[in-house]
């Protein structure tokens, strides 16, 4: 009578494949994920960007309204994903330091501290009144040129 099965030697050999397969396609599948969050974060850095623009056009002041209230980032915009409940976002989007003035604005996309990209290489992500795309706190040797790709 024959007996079917696997031996020990078969087993280790497929589970040595699929351990070696693991381990390279873990950190492409990893960096993918992050990069979508980086992508939806960005988006929603331009769409403040452009409320910024829409708040100087009806205000003649990037820094408050006419009534002289300070500008606010809408709460629909402040958080990314939209839809995160509050603590669960990945980025959190506001205002750089100098704060806004009648003239110009900074405004940035932070990784929310303890979030899935708090150690992202390319860190908080920056937008001027100008266009001009920075970032702040990104590892050495990410450009904000490759990051905001």
């Amino acid at each position: 009578m024959h007996q079917r099965g696997f031996t020990l030697v078969e087993i280790m050999v497929v589970l040595a494949i699929v351990m070696t397969i693991a381990a390279i396609a873990m950190p492409s599948y990893t960096e993918n994920i992050n990069r979508s969050k980086r992508a939806e974060a960005k988006a929603q850095l331009l769409e403040a960007a452009q409320y910024m623009q829409r708040f100087y056009s009806q205000n003649d002041s990037y820094a408050q309204n006419r009534a002289g209230n300070a500008v606010a980032i809408p709460d629909a915009l402040a958080r990314v994903p939209r839809s995160a409940a509050s603590g669960s976002q990945n980025y959190n989007i506001g205002f750089a330091t100098p704060a806004p003035t009648v003239a110009t604005f900074i405004l940035q996309a932070a990784p929310r501290a303890g979030g899935s990209m708090a150690s992202d290489k390319c860190g908080t992500f920056t937008l001027t009144q100008a266009g001009q795309r920075g970032l702040a706190g990104n590892a050495a040797g990410t450009t904000a040129d490759s990051c905001w790709k």
